[in-house]
């Protein structure tokens, strides 16, 4: 059978019947006149599932609502009724080099493909809203631990990402039925709000140290008045100490590497400038 390519002519059944197209054939001087008609065959003709069959975990297919599943399931006895059944009659002939077609489709089969293919239009928006309301679900999770990690005092604490994670994976564990699939998305939601709490936490610090910053002299004087650092010999002690006190100050907050350089180098000014005057040394060094 000739494949129509450019130009060509179409005539359908409900405009020109067989006998009729065989006698334009005739007038038309053609000298042969092709014939084909295509069989149906049920397999595959509702296919609403393109994933990879050997993957594991549930099929499309098989989380299809009810509903869905037996609308599936009548469309398929009624594709199993027409096994070997014509579907389309196609004739055409060359006239003037120019090919003229002629197709009668049966009315079943018509009416079944329509039916297939709303089917399928149905399935893939209530599959692609299902899909987005589980994105919304794992977005709205990630965005409740994330918060509540951003609230406890020792993840705000935590200076180092693996410690972050480590609390987060302590704080929300999978559940104990977890099928694989669902532990690695769980896996991944913890993960995805520790590095969201994170970026809470190192941006409320930012502010807070950049604020304390400004302030630095009366910070260092409450600091010496309190005696924070007495006792505290050497510079990892007075780090460690210091690291403590202002933990408890900004309600758990890390202070970043520069601003306790600053606060240290402070303090050391104002002990030489009490050792200089004669004041009351302090043992920062």
């Amino acid at each position: 059978m000739p494949e129509p390519g450019g130009s060509h002519v179409l005539l359908e059944e409900d405009v020109v019947n067989a006998e009729e197209f065989i006698a334009l054939a005739h007038r038309c001087g053609a000298r042969v006149l092709y014939y084909d008609h295509d069989v149906f065959t049920p397999d595959d003709f509702v296919l609403p599932d393109d994933a990879d069959p050997l993957t594991d975990g549930p099929t499309v297919e098989e989380q299809l609502a009810p509903d869905a599943a037996r609308q599936l399931q009548r469309l398929r006895k009624a594709a199993s009724r027409r096994w070997g059944h014509v579907t389309a009659v196609v004739m055409c002939f060359m006239a003037e080099g120019l090919l003229h077609l002629w197709i009668a489709r049966a009315a079943w089969h018509t009416q079944l493909t329509a039916e297939r293919d709303l089917f399928l239009a149905e399935h893939a928006s209530a599959q692609d809203t299902r899909v987005e309301d589980a994105h919304a679900r794992r977005e709205a999770e990630r965005q409740r631990i994330a918060a509540e990690l951003a609230d406890d005092r020792e993840f705000r604490a935590a200076t180092k990402r693996g410690h972050r994670q480590d609390i987060a994976a302590l704080a929300y564990p999978p559940p104990a039925t977890a099928d694989p699939d669902e532990l690695r998305q769980h896996q991944l939601t913890v993960s995805g709000a520790a590095r969201d709490a994170a970026d809470l936490v190192e941006g409320t610090a930012r502010r807070i140290y950049t604020n304390l910053e400004h302030d630095l002299d009366p910070l260092a004087l409450e600091i010496e008045s309190a005696g924070i650092t007495h006792g505290a010999t050497t510079v990892a002690a007075r780090k460690l100490v210091l690291g403590d006190y202002l933990l408890t100050k900004t309600d758990g907050y890390a202070p970043p590497k520069h601003f306790m350089d600053r606060l240290m180098l402070r303090m050391q000014a104002r002990r030489q400038t009490g050792r200089h005057t004669g004041g009351e040394p302090l043992p920062l060094g």
